[in-house]
């Protein structure tokens, strides 16, 4: 082998330097999943990525983006990652074509909060409903907005859908069960809201996406794969459980309680 074959041989063989990505995420306080606007503890992804630049010397930094141009500039390259992302996510404002997805990182709960007087009631009784600006309603409310059933209210934040509520300009909100819990524990307004078991649900999985650093998922892949009893830590010390283990819990209070 010749001394040029050899050291073209030795150059592949060596491990990708340890660089520096941005991740992206929504322009709003989604905790404990995510807050990017934190200067300390920025969630449940960041804690994840914090042990993963241990193990692996690459570094993140974060920045947020509205909702609508994330895609757009994960596109451009100008951001390497999105945070959360699901194929299921994707409509004609929300997409960036070529994406390839981690691995699902966390499970969670969407669904429907509501007042606690209007707990278990009918969905007809619905008829104004808010949900996070570019974010995709559950189907059984999208198919009771194209019936013009109801009105869907888009707002700038999960914090903004819950102010309405209090306020009565709206009936219900879609939100993340772990995200409103976070809201109702410290925003005492908000202490009668419930989350609705009765009114549309659905296990959310969070993902990463990227279009040029696929390598990267594979390895942050292997690392939540390889260091489970990790990631369960972390999430316990997020609040962060199994949707099923919530709906087992919702499930057992009865409306008047």
């Amino acid at each position: 082998m010749s001394r040029l074959i050899f050291a073209l041989f030795c150059f592949w063989q060596l491990p990708v330097a340890a660089e520096k990505y941005i991740v992206a995420s929504q322009h709003f306080n989604y905790y404990p999943h995510y807050n990017f606007l934190s200067e300390t503890d920025k969630g449940f992804i960041w804690a994840v990525l914090q042990e993963f630049s241990k193990f692996s010397g690459h570094q993140f930094t974060y920045q947020t983006l509205p909702v609508l141009r994330l895609q757009r500039e994960l596109e451009k390259g100008s951001i390497d990652f999105v945070y959360p992302d699901n194929p299921l996510f994707n409509h004609d404002q929300t997409f960036a074509k070529g994406k390839y997805y981690s691995d699902t990182i966390a499970r969670t709960l969407g669904g429907t909060m509501v007042k606690s007087s209007s707990l278990g009631e009918n969905i007809n009784t619905i008829k104004r409903l808010a949900i996070p600006l570019g974010f995709t309603p559950q189907l059984e409310w999208a198919t009771l907005v194209e019936k013009k059933k109801i009105k869907l209210i888009p707002v700038a934040t999960p914090l903004a859908e819950l102010q309405l509520l209090a306020i009565g300009r709206v009936d219900a909100v879609e939100v993340d069960y772990f995200v409103s819990q976070y809201q109702l524990q410290n925003n005492p307004e908000f202490k009668q809201f419930k989350f609705d078991p009765s009114l549309p649900k659905s296990e959310v999985e969070f993902k990463l996406s990227t279009i040029n650093k696929t390598w990267l998922i594979d390895e942050i892949n292997h690392f939540i794969h390889s260091h489970p009893e990790l990631i369960q830590q972390l999430k316990l010390q997020y609040g962060i459980s199994e949707p099923e283990l919530i709906l087992q819990q919702l499930n057992q209070v009865k409306p008047q309680e």
